[in-house]
């Protein structure tokens, strides 16, 4: 229980609500997470949540951008990790951060603070976000770092909970991340898929508090395609209550190496882009497969700027497949009318 005197309530009357000139809250990660914000990040075991995590912290703490996103200052970050040991949170540190378009690796370095469980003394004691009696001195240990955003990696290990699917033992950890709220810190909490691995485990009660929530699915069909084990997955968004843009939709995502350089690339659900490439073509305003790939919207793009002719070729194959969205005559039809007469294993 809290031994803490509380503080008193402030109601506001609707002439004062309306007379008073409410600061701005600033984007910790535009356009998808503001200041005093908070976001639940859920998948399976090994799917690369704490990848996917990691990379979100280096690029708020260093002002750079990630998939489209971007913190247009460097913040401070405290990541508090629950069961990597600070060997393994270092390698993926360092080498994610290139992976981070324009960071401030000097910013990042000063910004992002690591309070790991296994960096400490087996004699200290760890904090426990599903202890209620412990919350008081939680919410002073995460004020003290004075951080604009903390991430929780991951809630199975950093709060203890006799039973996820009880709504009164939820209710705990609930009210501490409402309580961050209060004190204008942002949040990132990490947390387990159930065993379908559709959904984040435990009591719903828990999405209340999130305006952003993102699952990461597992890709199947991808691991078969691509067997050397790099992270990959499907980005969902469950639950997210601003305005969207088009940075702000489902992709499928993958850390591929370029040259020897670690990148993660996010394409949109296939038949977005296909039914765009309809489109484009059906406008006959371009003569080359090039001209029609490089006039797509910039969020159908592959994290490349412009796309590149394989990735556009690759696209042309996979429309050429669906005579659902278009049939492959009308395509030849008009490449030829056009004045380019593309061969077969080009499309």
């Amino acid at each position: 229980m809290s031994t803490t005197k509380p503080a008193p309530l402030k109601p506001v009357s609707l002439t004062e609500l309306f007379a008073t000139d409410m600061p701005k809250r600033g984007q910790l990660l535009s356009p998808w997470l503001r200041e005093q914000e908070s976001c639940l990040v859920w998948a399976a075991a090994g799917v690369g949540k704490t990848m996917y995590t990691l990379s979100l912290a280096l690029a708020i703490a260093g002002g750079g951008s990630l998939m489209g996103w971007t913190s247009p200052r460097p913040r401070r970050v405290l990541l508090i990790d629950g069961e990597m040991p600070l060997d393994d949170l270092q390698e993926r540190l360092r080498m994610l951060a290139g992976t981070i378009e324009g960071i401030d690796l000097g910013a990042a370095g000063t910004n992002l603070t690591v309070l790991a469980r296994h960096g400490q003394s087996p004699d200290a004691i760890f904090p426990d976000f599903g202890k209620e009696e412990e919350q008081d001195a939680n919410l002073a240990l995460v004020r003290s770092y004075n951080p604009d955003v903390v991430i929780l990696d991951n809630l199975s290990t950093l709060a203890t909970v006799a039973n996820e699917n009880d709504t009164a033992e939820v209710q705990k950890v609930v009210k501490f991340l409402a309580r961050l709220k209060q004190a204008r810190i942002g949040c990132i909490v990490v947390h387990h898929a159930n065993k379908g691995g559709q959904q984040f485990r435990g009591n719903t009660m828990l999405a209340t508090t999130f305006e952003v929530i993102i699952g990461l699915k597992r890709d199947k069909s991808g691991d078969v395609l691509d067997t050397s084990g790099t992270t990959r997955f499907h980005l969902e968004w469950t639950k997210f209550r601003g305005r969207r843009d088009a940075s702000v939709g489902d992709r499928a995502v993958h850390l591929a190496d370029r040259e020897g350089r670690l990148a993660w690339v996010s394409e949109r659900p296939e038949d977005e882009v296909l039914e765009a490439l309809a489109s484009l073509i059906r406008t006959s305003r371009y003569q080359t497969q090039a001209e029609v790939g490089q006039a797509l919207p910039s969020h159908l793009w592959p994290n490349e700027n412009p796309p590149s002719a394989g990735w556009i070729s690759k696209q042309f194959k996979r429309l050429k497949a669906r005579p659902d969205i278009i049939r492959s005559g009308e395509i030849t039809a008009h490449f030829e009318a056009a004045g380019e007469e593309p061969q077969d294993d080009e499309l």
